[in-house]
């Protein structure tokens, strides 16, 4: 691989953060979709 980059252990920590940093994005906005279906279910059943 040529083109400057070298494949060093900063580019493996840099992309390993990044990596993390999307799993955490990730798994974040699954829990708030999560607690907004409960929540929404919760007002359904409240109002029937």
């Amino acid at each position: 691989m040529t083109g400057g980059l070298t494949w060093d252990f900063v580019t493996w920590m840099s992309l390993a953060m990044v990596l993390i940093a999307i799993l955490i994005i990730v798994f974040l906005v699954y829990k708030v979709v999560t607690l907004m279906n409960r929540d929404a279910e919760a007002h359904r059943t409240k109002e029937h």
